[in-house]
């Protein structure tokens, strides 16, 4: 294992939740941030490949540190299925007495539309809806951890894929047509806006909520049989590694530097405007609003939105 990046935080003590973790960005950000220190807990749909993925970075642990090989935690989730994002959120809860770090992201790329057990299409609901379910479910322990800590952070992984599109909210679900550039663009755009709309509920509260493009990387959403993929993997010797992307969402997790920046849409390690579109604060209560209804948050006032 190599030694911890001298520009990060100490993560000792910490616990850092990361989705999709069994590969490419996912797996590249649990390792490192068990590299500092960290307890990680790795979210990962397949339980083959989570316990496969789990137990190579505790044999890494194990190498470097020892003590740290049972710091590294697996829980199993299909994120496109909210019973389970429920149960997720349940058993993270019950599970840590604090939560320093949640790293949403899990995504996917879908060539052609699909719709999951809910009835949604399904990029919509693992790139937004899944992360906003459960930043929802864990936010009581983000805060109680920031009260006690100082600090805790929420790190929504995002896309230059975002710019040039709105949200159709008069067909959120693609039902009258589907175009797979466009709907992942708009799941990425709707990242921004829910982290603009979260970062201001959350004001002076000590969690901080920032939501980062990681670089164009090599990872196994371009894994589908389409043109598109095809394309894609045509020219993946010019991305990143995925531990390259990692490093750029780590800073945002683990870096002194970002200390009280929230509301933010980074550039690998730099802050950046995202699309005018992005700052549309009527479309971003609209689509706070509606997730809630998609994803069957109970209903409560304006100022305990975010608690609940």
């Amino acid at each position: 294992m190599e030694n911890p990046r001298s520009d990060l935080k100490d993560m000792s003590g910490t616990v850092c939740v990361v989705t999709g973790a069994n590969s490419g960005i996912g797996k590249a950000t649990a390792a490192e941030l068990a590299r500092l220190g960290a307890r990680v807990v790795m979210v990962c749909r397949d339980e083959g490949r989570g316990r496969e993925a789990q137990a190579e970075l505790r044999a890494e642990a194990r190498t470097a540190h020892p003590s740290r090989a049972d710091t590294i935690d697996l829980r199993i989730a299909d994120l496109s299925v909210q019973e389970e994002v429920y149960h997720l959120g349940e058993t993270l809860r019950a599970d840590y007495d604090r939560l320093d770090v949640l790293v949403n992201n899990a995504g996917v790329f879908l060539e052609s539309r699909e719709e999951t057990v809910d009835g949604v299409e399904a990029t919509f609901a693992v790139n937004h809806l899944a992360p906003f379910l459960l930043t929802h479910l864990v936010l009581p322990r983000l805060r109680e951890t920031a009260g006690r800590a100082g600090e805790a952070r929420i790190v929504t992984l995002s896309s230059e894929a975002h710019r040039g599109v709105s949200m159709d909210f008069d067909d959120l679900n693609a039902e009258t047509g589907y175009n797979p550039l466009q709907a992942y663009a708009q799941s990425k755009l709707a990242n921004i806006l829910f982290t603009h709309e979260l970062s201001r509920r959350l004001q002076d509260e000590g969690v901080v909520a920032n939501v980062v493009h990681p670089g164009i990387v090599n990872t196994n959403i371009w894994r589908g049989s389409g043109w598109i993929s095809r394309i894609a993997r045509l020219f993946s010797w010019l991305y990143k590694r995925p531990e390259e992307g990692a490093r750029n969402v780590v800073y945002l997790a683990a870096s002194p530097d970002v200390e009280g920046v929230t509301g933010q849409y980074f550039k690998e390690t730099e802050v950046v405007n995202p699309s005018p579109e992005a700052y549309d604060e009527k479309a971003e209560a609209r689509l706070w609003r509606i997730s809630r209804k998609m994803t069957g948050l109970a209903e409560v006032d304006e100022d305990g939105a975010a608690a609940e």
